[in-house]
């Protein structure tokens, strides 16, 4: 991927530079410098000739370069192989999450290790709209008003007077069509006509080019979030579903350059704390079903009422032989493996508020030494038990773990319930021993 002279890979956090000779220059920070202040700097800050990224992962494309901002919780260096790992890390918990969907693309189009973000949710959208295409655009019946030589539908008669009061051969006419200039498909057409501007991509362009003659007919409209909010799919429209969402992923992250130029910009971003956190919880959600683990339950953001408007809200709460646990996900890499006191005292109050048998802050393993799980406890309040915790994402060969739900469960839960069962049966056995 570093072999492509069109993309720039960066870690979150990190900072961009801007460099004359080098892909990243002023006329691409110029662009996101306006960029920057029309998002309130919600993506990145801007700086003296430099970009300071925060905790949002995904592409931007400015101009005629791409920019991918990859996660990273390890110490590991800053090669090529470490942005690979998490490149491929990173798509494979966009697909884990439903944000993208991997077994659309071809994988002779298209390989992880060569694709940036960007061409694969532009090829997924162009997949999907051929498809569409190919089994026959949505039509419907669509009112229309014409000032014909012929009745055809009905009369308008209060317009008909106006307009062709000296016209008497003529009428003023409602009548449907049935026709594919719906909304579905301007969304799509709206979506193609974006792509036209920004990709740079030949095989791409191609096909952009090709689906906007087989849109012939579909007037462009200026779509909007409310668009989207008025769309009810049903089962003759639910196959355009996966289109219209990545259609608004394409719309409505797209700002133009109004000014005119070349300078128009596209981003994906993802908040990395929310990522991180529903990843883990559809990890361990695979679990539920599992034989061996009997009645568990896994919830995810369970809030609660804790004070007139306010509440608390929990990661991940699960349930399992009468026993509840509370998981919160940290994406944070921690100096010398501390929690802050503002961490700590959040699974505190989670232990009094939903009762729980054991609150875990669970972080990324970042380095062999924080392998280790961390119990904190203090005297005073002995029923309150609290852990920080950490999980290798990766395997031994440097890809996701796929089993991680039940990694996790074996690790944290199943050997503090396993503990438990032992602390009960040693007081059995020696009730002088718990006075």
């Amino acid at each position: 991927m570093s072999n492509n002279k069109n993309i720039i890979q960066v870690f979150e956090h990190h900072t961009l530079k801007v460099d004359e000779e080098s892909k990243f220059n002023l006329v691409h920070f110029n662009a996101l410098e306006k960029y920057g202040y029309k998002t309130k700097e919600k993506y990145f800050a801007v700086g003296n000739k430099r970009i300071k990224f925060n905790n949002y992962v995904g592409v931007i494309q400015v101009k005629n370069l791409t920019i991918e901002i990859l996660p990273k919780a390890d110490h590991s260096s800053e090669d090529q192989n470490s942005k690979d790992k998490w490149h491929n890390a990173l798509i494979s918990m966009l697909h884990e999450c439903k944000l993208i969907k991997l077994n659309a693309i071809s994988n002779a189009k298209l390989k992880l290790k060569s694709a940036s973000i960007l061409d694969l949710y532009f090829d997924l959208f162009l997949s999907e709209t051929e498809t569409l295409y190919k089994h026959g655009l949505r039509k419907s019946y669509i009112g229309k008003t014409e000032n014909l030589n012929k009745v055809k539908g009905k009369i308008l008669f209060t317009k008909h007077i106006t307009v062709n009061a000296f016209h008497k051969e003529r009428f003023f006419i409602e009548h449907k069509i049935f026709d594919a200039n719906n909304p579905l498909n301007q969304i799509l057409y709206k979506a193609l006509i974006v792509l036209k501007s920004i990709v740079h991509n030949p095989h791409h362009n191609i096909r952009i080019n090709k689906l906007l003659l087989n849109f012939e007919g579909i007037t462009e409209q200026n779509i909007t979030s409310s668009w989207f909010d008025k769309l009810k799919f049903d089962r003759n429209t639910e196959r355009y579903k996966q289109a219209i969402t990545l259609a608004k992923l394409i719309i409505l992250r797209y700002s133009p350059d109004l000014k005119g130029g070349n300078e128009n910009i596209l981003a994906i971003m993802f908040d990395m704390n929310l990522l991180y956190e529903n990843y883990i919880y559809r990890k361990l959600k695979s679990i539920q079903s599992n034989a061996a683990i009997p009645e568990i339950q896994i919830r995810e953001q369970n809030r609660t009422p804790f004070w007139e408007s306010r509440g608390l809200r929990a990661d991940i709460l699960l349930e399992t032989s009468g026993k509840r646990f509370v998981i919160d996900t940290k994406w944070k890499v921690l100096n010398d493996d501390k929690p802050s006191d503002g961490d700590l005292k959040q699974m505190f109050a989670y232990n009094l508020h939903y009762e729980t048998d054991l609150s875990i802050l669970l972080y990324p393993k970042t380095t062999l030494n924080s392998s280790e799980k961390k119990p904190f406890r203090n005297e005073r309040f002995r029923n309150q038990n609290c852990q920080v915790a950490f999980t290798d994402l990766f395997n031994k060969d440097g890809i996701l773990e796929k089993n991680l739900g039940m990694k996790i469960y074996d690790e944290l839960i199943r050997n503090e319930l396993k503990g438990k069962i032992e602390e009960i049966l040693l007081v059995a056995q020696n009730p002088l021993q718990s006075l």
